[in-house]
């Protein structure tokens, strides 16, 4: 019998070896070509926060202008290294928003009082740092400005003396321009010409556009000061930590009656809220409608920023800005924010601070801005004293200096001097308990305890 070249199990071994490097080879080649066409995911990034991208394209423009010109002055050295002081960032997730203007002309007002409002802002800087930040450090301050109104670098090195906490942003871009549709020459044609655009600009800052910045900067929580609003005596307690430990999404100083709300603005939210009737509960619509006027005087005011980029506000709040009645009939932020915090809200959740002396307020400027109201006099807003801050005595002094303001104009019938209140009618009239605003304060006072009636040490820490 004739051998076999070779046995049988190696010429198996020889096959399955032959079968295995084309195996091979096959998802080789199959491997290079689907990745090919399917590139290898990319872990996701959080968007730029705004102020980020602010601080590298300063960054950018600071090395091209270093490599383009070795020759800078010393003073545009100084300017972009005050600037560059604002990109650093911070821990903290409370901030203190300021919007300011740097010019002696104000785009609304005209001339600034004291031919600045430097002084204005230098004021409420001082005053707000003595009597709470200086006590209680773990928040930023920021104030902002827009391109036309911006700061030099020797006003930031002034105002940043002795101020660790405070920045300096500008508002360009999405966050300072007219909405897709709109021109700046139809401000003639809109309702109260007499405020500008960049007034406008204002109210959408702070009605629409603030809430989604502080959220990309990382903030939870916001205090609004105006440059000429003055806190007049110290706060002993954290007033972050009182809003989040006693869950108050919204609170104000001082409550008012505002009609100003333009037309159309009712039928707007009449409509959503028949669009959208689960958005809210019977009783808050029927609590809001019984007096719609009713409202926050928001030139100071503090909020929980998630209540208003949530929804139902944050779906309300897009509704007012493409209805774009900010600029065509220039309803106010003040408006906006009552709005959505009494809709939404329930009372416990809003707080009525009372229990520090604030002043917010705005004077004639032409030669009568109504009965009685004569130019230099107040037109809105006053000082309202705080609970327990003054005896009647030393009240009635403080009282006698902010009277020695208007010499020239003793303002009879518009300058309201009262035990608990000084300036024009309008917040003494809205916080009379007797007023039409009664039925909504008591609410909010039986909801609420002045924080002052507290155990204060509770918030004094962070």
């Amino acid at each position: 019998m004739r051998r076999m070249p070779c046995s049988l199990p190696k010429i198996l071994l020889l096959l399955m070896l032959i079968v295995g490097v084309s195996q091979i080879v096959l998802f080789n080649s199959y491997f290079a070509t689907s990745t090919s066409h399917v590139p290898m995911q990319q872990p996701q990034q959080k968007p730029p926060r705004p102020h980020d991208v602010y601080a590298k394209e300063a960054d950018d423009g600071n090395n091209n202008n270093n490599n383009n010109n070795n020759n800078n002055s010393s003073s545009n050295n100084q300017t972009q290294s005050a600037h560059n002081s604002i990109g650093l960032l911070s821990n903290h997730t409370d901030v203190i928003v300021y919007l300011a203007q740097f010019s002696k002309y104000h785009s609304s007002y005209g001339f600034q009082q004291n031919a600045t409002g430097l002084s204005k802002l230098n004021k409420s800087l001082d005053l707000l740092y003595t009597n709470y930040v200086n006590h209680f450090p773990f928040c930023d301050v920021i104030v902002f400005y827009d391109s036309d109104h911006g700061p030099d670098a020797e006003t930031i090195a002034d105002l940043s003396r002795d101020r660790p906490q405070l920045k300096f942003h500008e508002l360009n871009g999405t966050w300072w321009e007219l909405p897709y549709g709109l021109k700046a020459i139809q401000r003639f044609v809109w309702n109260r010409p007499a405020f500008s655009v960049g007034y406008r600009h204002m109210i959408r800052w702070f009605a629409v556009l603030m809430w989604r910045y502080l959220t990309m900067e990382g903030y939870t929580h916001v205090m609004r000061m105006d440059d000429d609003s003055y806190l007049h005596s110290r706060v002993k307690y954290n007033l972050f930590e009182y809003m989040r430990e006693n869950n108050k999404r919204y609170a104000f100083r001082q409550p008012v009656v505002e009609d100003g709300v333009g037309t159309g603005y009712d039928e707007l939210i009449d409509g959503f809220l028949e669009e959208y009737p689960d958005a809210t509960s019977p009783e808050l619509i029927d609590l809001y409608k019984q007096d719609r006027r009713v409202s926050f005087y928001n030139n100071w005011f503090m909020a929980d920023i998630s209540f208003f980029m949530s929804p139902p506000a944050s779906v309300l709040l897009n509704t007012i800005d493409m209805s774009k009645l900010i600029y065509t009939q220039r309803t106010g932020d003040l408006v906006i924010h009552s709005t959505v915090a009494r809709l939404f809200l329930r009372p416990k959740e809003i707080h009525w601070f009372r229990d520090f002396t604030y002043e917010h307020m705005t004077l004639c400027r032409k030669e009568k801005c109504g009965p009685f109201v004569w130019k230099g006099c107040p037109q809105n807003g006053g000082i309202s004293r705080g609970s327990g801050v003054y005896t009647d005595e030393e009240w009635s002094e403080f009282a006698k200096t902010v009277k020695s303001r208007f010499k020239e104009n003793q303002c009879p019938g518009s300058l309201i001097m009262g035990y608990d209140y000084i300036g024009a009618e309008d917040i003494r009239y809205c916080s009379k308990i007797h007023s039409r605003c009664r039925f909504y304060l008591e609410l909010l006072m039986t909801a609420n305890t002045t924080a002052v009636h507290h155990d204060s040490s509770v918030y004094n820490k962070r």
